[in-house]
């Protein structure tokens, strides 16, 4: 079970994938403008879930304004696996937006998400469930949108992922 740290009550440790699992889908559910998601290949085991990818619909579905961005290091896994999320992506092109890295973080290691202005869930190394889920994180969400939107900027769209209608 994620530890509540003494620093902040809004601050949990976290060491374990049902940690994981737990943060990202509460954190999904209090969003209300922005999404943004920063992993090597999205964990199928947090992001694939039916909670997690029915939660991201609601989102995405929730407002006109909603919006939810997703950086991938390697779409390998989306590609060849049926990805939960990467199958969203296609059906919500829209306001599921998802791009492959091209340019690397500073931190080549760490995995994110960015929940509105205020909101973080972060995994030290993507490989393993390490990390810890702030809600009320505003400096850190600031500083990780600037990494998260200059990446972004030179992402591509996977074409293996794209949807052609004729």
């Amino acid at each position: 079970m994620s530890e509540v740290s003494s620093v902040s009550p809004d601050l949990f440790l976290i060491d374990s994938l049902s940690d994981f699992q737990s943060h990202t889908l509460k954190l999904v559910t209090r969003s209300r403008r922005s999404i943004a998601i920063l992993s090597h290949g999205l964990d199928a085991a947090i992001y694939a879930r039916d909670e997690f990818v029915e939660a991201i619909s609601s989102f995405a579905r929730s407002s006109r304004n909603a919006q939810v961005q997703i950086l991938v290091k390697d779409t390998k896994h989306l590609v060849e696996s049926g990805h939960k999320l990467g199958k969203l992506h296609q059906r919500l092109s829209s306001k599921i937006l998802l791009r492959k890295l091209t340019v690397e973080p500073d931190n080549t290691d760490m995995g994110f998400m960015l929940c509105d202005t205020n909101a973080l869930l972060y995994k030290n190394d993507d490989a393993f469930y390490k990390g810890f889920a702030n809600y009320d994180a505003a400096v850190e969400v600031k500083r990780l949108s600037d990494t998260f939107n200059y990446i972004w900027q030179y992402g591509e769209a996977e074409p293996e992922l794209q949807i052609l209608n004729i």
